[in-house]
């Protein structure tokens, strides 16, 4: 258990210097009880007063809001989430909203009712996003983590993905290996998560000199049955110049390549086939997967610890709270391109 003492080491002072520093005294100057401060985040340390104060007020519960957890990536996330939440003793109630506004308001409205100690929003699938209940935790003072990407609007911490990026560099991979014409298939782009995997897309390709229509990007459900429904239908009516289909995620092109499979075309001989987050279940597919890898663990630990020191000190102004956490990701190839 982390004590005084170890943070006054971290911190360079002594452990009563640290004690002031904690309890807000005068006698200590700014600028060392900001580093005992820091110290005490970095350990997960908490004041004996702060520690009594929250466990009166606490229900020990932390509210999660998802679109879904049919995909296995948002499943996996919900996993390390618990777990994290877990090891700090709360327990979570997770609210699925289906990807509809209603549903999420009044999941946002049942979390305020609760009491939750706090709340974390996976921003994935969210389109039509009711501001007035975002404005209804912030009025409330409600610790709330947003992961994956913000709202314009929204004011709150953020636990982001690097996902136009991820998507820029696995375009610029594939336009390395000799790919030209690209079928783009995505989720709903007024989802604020598949608009950025399209920005990225696009800018990867306007750079090194490609065109792309309008009909290179399509929208259909992000799943299994939308990744195989739209390849039918786009393979069916003619026979295109695509020679490379990158999908919004790895749940859809399961679908992809299945619907290839049943048109006898070939992955990677005739065609790439490129997906992203990377899901367990890419590397052992009928053709394992190329992807981009999104570190779900590390997104799960580092959401779970910014709405844990927001939590912490909400009732300590003074104390200057990391808004924004990013996490990287990174080009995995397989064998579904060549």
């Amino acid at each position: 258990m982390t004590t005084i003492r170890d943070v006054a080491r971290l911190a360079g002072v002594a452990p009563s210097t640290a004690s002031l520093a904690l309890n807000s005294r005068k006698r200590v100057s700014s600028k060392t009880r900001e580093k005992v401060l820091q110290a005490a985040q970095a350990l997960g340390y908490i004041p004996n007063s702060l520690a009594k104060n929250l466990t009166a007020q606490r229900t020990g519960i932390i509210g999660i809001l998802m679109a879904e957890i049919i995909n296995p990536y948002h499943a996996s996330l919900t996993h390390f989430i618990q777990k994290e939440l877990r090891k700090k003793s709360y327990r979570m109630n997770l609210g699925i909203t289906e990807g509809e506004a209603l549903i999420e308001e009044e999941v946002l409205k049942d979390f305020i009712s609760q009491k939750v100690d706090g709340v974390l929003i996976h921003t994935a699938d969210i389109i039509n996003f009711n501001l007035s209940t975002f404005y209804e935790l912030i009025r409330r003072e409600i610790p709330t983590v947003l992961i994956g990407g913000g709202f314009e609007g929204v004011n709150l911490p953020i636990v982001d993905v690097e996902l136009e990026k991820g998507i820029y560099k696995l375009t610029r991979y594939l336009i390395q290996r000799g790919y030209k014409r690209f079928l783009f298939l995505s989720g709903l782009k007024a989802a604020v998560t598949f608009k950025r995997r399209i920005d990225g897309f696009q800018k990867a390709m306007l750079e090194n000199g490609y065109l792309v229509l309008e009909t290179d990007i399509v929208e259909t459900h992000p799943d299994i049955e939308g990744g195989y429904t739209s390849t039918l239908e786009i393979f069916n009516k003619k026979h295109p110049a695509y020679d490379v289909i990158l999908c919004v995620n790895d749940y859809m092109a399961f679908g992809v390549l299945r619907a290839l499979r049943e048109l006898k075309i070939k992955v990677p001989e005739n065609i790439g086939l490129a997906g992203f987050d990377d899901i367990s279940f890419a590397s052992v597919a009928g053709v394992p997967l190329t992807t981009v890898h999104i570190p779900i663990e590390e997104l799960a630990v580092k959401s779970v610890d910014l709405l844990y020191q927001r939590i912490l000190y909400r009732e300590n102004p003074e104390q200057k709270c990391i808004w924004k956490k990013t996490v990287d990701t990174q080009v995995v190839v397989r064998q579904s391109t060549r």
